[in-house]
């Protein structure tokens, strides 16, 4: 078996599995860390923006006319270098597997299918799809959220000069400087690649077993990360394997985390850990309220940038009651997102992917979600964009949330320009997968206040290392930056302490794993089970000769008659002692047993005839008498079944 690692991070999974004649695909996840590399899209003129001064090399080897060249692709703001174009992406690694020979794709979360549309519509991906209903329903939102954010405001430029190599020797070290593989970096999907794609998706539920082709079976079962998510399980009919996934074992609102199916597998593969193993999305939570209360008391308006779906179900549940609590329930709560109606909408349907306790609010009946109550008192407004209605009802001091969490598009952009450079607002990152500094650093200098409250449920090491030792697969498969090594600690906490044999994957790595009986099963044809007449060998056991052709076509193997079946075959091992009694019952006395319990000889008539019995053989020696050599053949014969 080989897994293939296709994704650039542990947390954006992409991994291609070769098992049992089948290509699988485990999760197709987009880098969108890549997009704090370039200038934000301002919804109108940003005279800010437009005045950063244009990046200038140090050291020029190729003279003047490619340092006029370049000064227009590239800005500069506190010590970061930032692409003045239109933002682009990066997909998982294209130059591994052929795309067109994966049989199937595996979803686990909405989040990490969102490079979906650049798998089916530009990589030739022809295989079936499969994920949750819900997962497909939010994965869909996400990517129309982006491509809305996106292409709604026209960059100034859309050139990608900026991926020369003669251009990208000349960038400072950083995060653009370390992504070379600038194939990977694609424009952005279209609606109507997300439209095709998601069209595709065969929905499952949690524990439907999925037949792949008759190679394997594949099972969904729940990760307790957000609506949907799932973890999965294939097998063969001597291989388990399990694929766990952005898991969480936090009280929140999806379903529990099911580990029961997951346990005594060949092999797991692992990624999706938590990218704030030091913050408990708890005292994270807490921290975050408090504030975010001061910031309100004080006058000032809270931003928080996100995603329009997941964690901020939790953070609007949390938010409601801690302003009725904190004595702020006049304080109006904003959730602007193209998709902010669906949304919200949504997540009340969907109530058998909720935790047991908001589906009892189902059958009282009651919204499994606060928000509902929320949005119905008016306190909670929720809007496509940031014209038209919102300007009749908006008021100062305000909570907001929006897109996008890396502050490079979407209606966040606005609201930084518009509240920076009052001390009295703030801004609250929440979604670890953005490096809040960098995604600050081309609204500098900032007069409003920053914080960065990480609220990833996702597994911690400590969670991740207490499961391994519940869950006793036989082998691991992980990140290599969740491993130990001389950079890290050996303490729980800081990386994954596998007990068992594992295996380091990083972007672009191939292993190959040996697995433990590789058998098929066949099936036999009427006509050939009808001709079978077991015999008992042992007490409890038959056994009976076999014979047919054998035709194999896709992974179903059937054994028909074959036109010269063989004739019957002997089985069993004949006892000495046994041929000494027959021999004494036929009147021959005059035997002698020499030799080891490997190998004895038995003389008889004072040489005339010598039998040698071992494990695996019994032979007659110098025996000239054939009627004596007849009587020693029937007496083995009769000592032995046929088959």
């Amino acid at each position: 078996m080989e897994v293939y690692c296709l994704g650039h991070k542990a947390w954006q999974p992409c991994y291609v599995l070769k098992l049992n004649d089948t290509t699988v695909m485990l999760d197709c996840a987009l880098d969108l860390a890549g997009l704090l590399n370039f200038l934000p899209l301002p919804l109108v003129y940003s005279p800010k923006l437009s005045a950063l001064p244009h990046w200038k090399p140090k050291d020029l080897e190729d003279g003047q006319e490619l340092h006029e060249g370049i000064t227009r692709l590239f800005r500069e703001n506190v010590g970061h270098v930032f692409v003045d174009s239109c933002p682009l992406v990066r997909i998982p690694e294209t130059g591994l597997v052929d795309f067109s020979t994966v049989d199937v794709l595996l979803i686990s979360n909405c989040f990490s299918m969102l490079s979906l549309p650049f798998i089916t519509e530009k990589l030739g991906f022809r295989g079936k799809i499969y994920a949750t209903e819900p997962t497909a329903h939010f994965g869909r939102q996400l990517m129309e959220e982006l491509v809305h954010y996106i292409y709604r405001t026209p960059a100034n430029n859309s050139t990608e000069e900026w991926k020369n190599e003669e251009v990208w020797r000349l960038l400072p070290d950083g995060v653009l400087k370390e992504s070379t593989d600038f194939q990977t970096w694609r424009k952005l999907y279209s609606e109507e690649d997300i439209q095709k794609s998601v069209s595709r998706v065969h929905s499952v539920s949690y524990s439907q077993k999925i037949d792949l082709f008759g190679h394997l079976e594949a099972t969904a079962v729940s990760s307790g990360f957000c609506l949907g998510s799932c973890n999965w399980l294939l097998e063969t009919e001597q291989t388990k394997v399990i694929y766990i996934s952005s898991s969480s074992t936090f009280t929140t609102h999806p379903c529990p985390m099911e580990r029961s199916q997951l346990s005594s597998a060949d092999l797991m593969i692992t990624c999706g850990l938590t990218n704030a193993p030091s913050a408990n999305p708890d005292s994270m939570l807490g921290e975050l309220c408090g504030r975010l209360a001061v910031a309100l008391r004080n006058g000032g308006n809270v931003l928080i940038p996100c995603y329009p779906t997941g964690v901020v179900y939790d953070l609007l549940e949390c938010l409601k009651a801690f302003l009725d609590s904190a004595g702020l329930s006049h304080i109006p709560v904003y959730f602007i997102s193209p998709v902010a109606n669906s949304s919200l909408s949504h997540s009340n349907i969907y109530a058998e992917w909720l935790c047991e306790s908001k589906q009892s609010k189902v059958f009282l009946p009651e919204h499994p979600f606060p928000h509902a109550e929320f949005v119905k008192s008016g306190r909670l407004k929720h809007f496509a964009n940031i014209h038209g209605e919102l300007g009749s009802v908006y008021q100062s001091p305000c909570v907001v949330f929006t897109g996008h969490p890396s502050l490079r598009c979407g209606d966040a952009v606005h609201f930084m320009e518009a509240w920076g450079s009052s001390p009295k607002n703030a801004v609250i990152f929440t979604e670890p997968d953005f490096e809040y500094l960098h995604a600050l650093a081309p609204y500098q200098p900032l007069h409003m206040k920053a914080f960065y409250f990480p609220i990833d449920p996702r597994l911690n090491f400590f969670v991740a290392n207490k499961l391994l030792k519940e869950l006793a697969p036989q082998c691991l498969v992980t990140a290599e930056s969740y491993l130990p090594s001389s950079a890290h600690s050996q303490k729980e906490n800081l990386c994954l302490q596998p007990e068992m044999p594992y295996y380091g994957l990083s972007h672009g790595k191939v292993v190959s794993i040996p697995l433990k009986g590789q058998f098929q099963r066949i099936q036999l044809s009427p006509e050939v089970a009808g001709n079978l007449h077991p015999q008992e060998i042992y007490p409890g056991i038959s056994a009976a000769t076999i014979s047919g052709l054998l035709s194999s076509r896709n992974s179903k193997h059937i054994l028909h008659p074959h036109p010269l079946p063989l004739g019957n075959q002997l089985w069993g091992q004949p006892s000495v002692e046994s041929i000494v009694q027959a021999l004494h019952e036929h009147g021959i006395v005059d035997v002698v047993v020499e030799g080891s319990p490997e190998m004895r000889n038995i003389n008889i008539l004072t040489g005339k005839a010598t039998l040698q019995v071992s494990p695996n053989c019994t032979t007659i020696h110098d025996c000239h008498d054939e009627k004596l050599k007849g009587l020693l053949k029937d007496i083995i014969l009769r000592q032995l079944i046929q088959l």
